[in-house]
């Protein structure tokens, strides 16, 4: 494993004919990542043709990633956000800073870190895979983790905890095998600080969870390699979405170099799990919106039949006295007011 230079070269891109074979393998694996030595092989067939050869070596990593990546965008079209948000055709409203000034709620937990003593975690011999830490509750689904691996500061699937160790010094570790990987890529990780909940891929619908000052996973292309990392939004462009999804922009600084920023798309940015409750509370807040406008249509109807004097007050609309017929046959004589009349002051009556 390599760090992605960071020396402004061009970005590693895959040709037509690579793109369609790789997703072609992919449809065969029901979007599961392929055998190391099915990776291997596209490197080196890759490696091998007329556009390539003499000139770029395909490596074993970029075609992992690009599987990586590919899989995330798929499970990203995947997963369901509550109420599925139609974020282009919502009111105007300045929806991050609400989010931001509304409490977490206490049931929504901090960062999932996992301690030795986990459901799943128990001690296991070396080799023996142990299953994911499952969901508290009645669906039975199992969390997913990733971890930061030591070789190249980049983050990874986790496929299985193989075993931990408690040192006289320090934090506890677990060793873990990586997604897509054979076992001499295993690694010790510590468990508190490198061993997190998955991250999760963004739908076009989600980027009003992604604000200013959070901490994503994204993805960085290199001239070599591309690889997941951490990185702190520092800002956010807000566009109208199209018929192509989110058109939004993200400013971000990556953590493992603090001097590297990079505009980046919704679709290289996984949000950590605890922004969910953001997505339900947006979800709340138009499902309310939503229905006051509905009982608004029926006040305004009964307000339109409301005659409403000068003065703001509502008047009452009474039924009229039914008339006296005598009264209707007598002359009624309009008296002018005569020059002479005296002037009363205003206030002596």
């Amino acid at each position: 494993m390599g760090r992605p230079p960071s020396n402004g070269g061009p970005a590693f891109r895959f040709i037509l004919p690579e793109v369609t074979e790789m997703e072609a393998i992919l449809l065969q694996h029901n979007t599961a990542m392929p055998g190391r030595h099915i990776l291997e092989a596209l490197a080196d067939k890759f490696s091998e043709s007329p556009e390539r050869k003499g000139k770029i070596v395909v490596q074993f990593k970029q075609i992992w990633n690009w599987f990586q990546n590919r899989r995330y965008a798929l499970r990203a079209r995947g997963n369901k956000a509550p109420g599925k948000l139609n974020v282009s055709s919502m009111p105007r409203m300045d929806l991050p800073n609400q989010m931001r000034n509304v409490v977490q709620p206490l049931a929504v937990p901090k960062t999932t870190h996992m301690t030795g003593n986990l459901p799943g975690m128990t001690p296991a011999p070396s080799g023996i895979l142990v299953p994911g830490v499952m969901r508290s509750g009645s669906d039975n689904s199992y969390l997913e983790f990733e971890a930061k691996s030591a070789r190249d500061g980049a983050w990874y699937d986790v496929q299985a905890f193989l075993a931990h160790r408690n040192l006289e010094i320090g934090d506890p570790e677990v060793q873990v095998r990586f997604a897509g990987f054979e076992v001499e890529e295993d690694e010790w990780i510590n468990v508190k600080k490198h061993v997190r909940q998955r991250s999760l891929p963004c739908e076009a619908s989600e980027c009003v969870a992604v604000l200013a000052g959070d901490l994503v996973l994204c993805f960085q292309e290199g001239k070599d390699q591309a690889l997941y990392f951490d990185a702190i939004v520092l800002d956010a462009q807000r566009r109208r979405h199209d018929v192509r999804g989110c058109r939004c922009r993200f400013l971000v600084r990556y953590s493992h170099d603090q001097s590297e920023q990079e505009i980046v798309p919704l679709r290289k940015i996984c949000r950590r799990p605890e922004t969910d409750y953001r997505l339900q509370q947006l979800h709340n807040a138009v499902n309310d919106l939503g229905n006051s406008n509905q009982h608004q249509i029926p006040a305004l109807d009964a307000a339109a039949k409301t005659p409403v004097s000068q003065s703001g007050a509502t008047v009452p609309i009474v039924a009229p006295e039914p008339k006296d017929p005598s009264l209707s046959a007598t002359p009624v004589t309009l008296v002018q007011p005569s020059s002479s009349a005296a002037t009363v002051p205003a206030g002596s009556a």
